[in-house]
């Protein structure tokens, strides 16, 4: 029972994110509804599915994968964010 009220939910960020991606005027506030949305959806998505198959090596590869989502989710919409104030003041290097 209580994957399933964590794949729900986690689906629901997830959901939550597209819609954001989609109604969002520009590139910062589309970035903010997806990483931030879709960080907790797939937190819930990996803790629903290391709950359901409960054994130690699922459980660690749950941890890695979500230290390796929360290292890296920021890093890369911080690069995009960069890289976009870089083409605005027309200082990209393509």
């Amino acid at each position: 029972m209580a994957t399933m009220v964590l794949f729900f939910l986690g689906a629901f960020f997830i959901l939550v994110s597209a819609v954001g991606l989609i109604r969002f005027p520009d590139l910062y506030t589309r970035m903010h509804a997806t990483t931030k949305a879709t960080s907790f959806g797939l937190l819930l998505l990996i803790l629903g599915v290391a709950i359901y198959f409960n054994t130690g090596m699922v459980w660690l590869k749950a941890v890695l994968v979500i230290v390796f989502i929360y290292l890296t989710a920021p890093l890369a919409s911080h690069a995009i964010a960069k890289s976009k104030d870089d083409m605005d003041e027309g200082n990209a290097d393509v």
